[in-house]
């Protein structure tokens, strides 16, 4: 059996990974967004549980993303494909802006600031995500 043969199963793996990484960034941004506005001893209680969240799924899910991506890539034979450059681009930033939302997130629960959130960070998130999902189904370029 070759790769090929398992090319369907991949996909799916990827795209689930996708979309838990891109929920759970969405998540984050908009629970961090809210509890802003709650007093600072309830803050960091939620800002706990969202560490978990981070660790238990965002996390594992931004490095299965990649795996099966980089997966597919290769199995295709698409890292010379201009398309694929760019989309790495922004799956390159969403990844970095993952990072930065989980470091500001261990630094407010490690110092026990006020949690503030990131602007523009969830309309990028959609921006990106819709900008990764054209390329990768019509690859145009």
């Amino acid at each position: 059996m070759t790769i090929l043969a398992f090319y369907p199963y991949f996909v799916a793996a990827h795209v689930t990974a996708v979309v838990f990484l891109v929920g759970s960034m969405l998540a984050h941004d908009r629970m961090v967004r809210t509890i802003a506005e709650y007093p600072q001893e309830q803050q960091v209680g939620i800002l706990a549980v969202l560490l978990r969240l981070d660790r238990c799924v965002t996390t594992p899910a931004l490095l299965l993303t990649w795996i099966f991506g980089l997966s597919l890539a290769l199995s295709a034979g698409w890292f010379a494909s201009r398309w694929l450059i760019v989309k790495l681009a922004f799956v390159v930033a969403l990844s970095a802006l993952h990072g930065v939302q989980s470091g500001r997130l261990r630094r407010f629960v490690r110092d026990g600031k006020l949690a503030q959130g990131i602007p523009g960070a969830g309309i990028g998130i959609v921006i990106a995500m819709l900008t990764i999902a054209i390329l990768a189904v019509v690859k145009p370029i």
